[in-house]
């Protein structure tokens, strides 16, 4: 879908002088909550054995399930759902350190935009969790306790097409090529006369 004019080459100095089409996934809205010192309950299908210790956790996951759009006028929309965190949590047991997957539940109730209503875009709500976490402990033999600094993102995305101007395609310069007759004079200093 690239419109090329005769002598859009990549020089820049030929201007801006070509178009195309570039797909990319937009973000519509979105919203933050930072929350400094909260301390989550989280839950695993995995036995933790009693006495063992924690170690560490970290987010690897997060998505909104379940989730409801209800629109508001003015092109707003409230989403109602839950928000799913998957952890990944280490604990000790005997000196050996074993890691489980834990999960933590919480529900949403956001207003954000969404694409038009007569728009053929499909859109999809993404979240984006991340923690530090100050200390933990074993509350269970399937439950973690945590406590932490969270910054936790939902947005509205898109796959889009965009038309951008540009110089046209990168043209890179020839490779050059090593003529070296030993191994040392494959990195050759600055002090190098040849």
């Amino acid at each position: 879908m690239a419109v090329i004019k005769a002598g859009c080459g990549g020089n820049f100095s030929d201007g801006l002088c070509c178009r195309m089409v570039i797909e990319v996934k937009r973000v519509f809205d979105g919203c933050a909550t930072a929350d400094e010192n909260v301390t989550l309950t989280l839950t695993t299908d995995v036995q933790i054995p009693q006495g063992a210790e924690f170690v560490s956790a970290r987010v690897i996951g997060s998505e909104l399930v379940g989730y409801t759009v209800t629109s508001c006028g003015n092109g707003f929309s409230r989403i109602v759902g839950e928000v799913v965190t998957t952890f990944a949590v280490t604990y000790s047991f005997g000196g050996v350190l074993t890691t489980v997957q834990a999960e933590q539940r919480e529900s949403r109730d956001v207003l954000l935009r969404l694409p038009f209503n007569d728009s053929a875009v499909m859109y999809s709500i993404e979240v984006q969790t991340n923690m530090r976490i100050g200390s933990g402990a074993i509350i269970g033999a399937n439950a973690v306790s945590i406590t932490g600094c969270r910054v936790q993102i939902i947005k509205v995305t898109a796959p889009v097409d965009i038309l951008v101007p540009t110089y046209g395609y990168c043209k890179y310069p020839p490779c050059a090529g090593l003529n070296c007759p030993g191994v040392g004079n494959i990195f050759p200093s600055f002090d190098d006369n040849e």
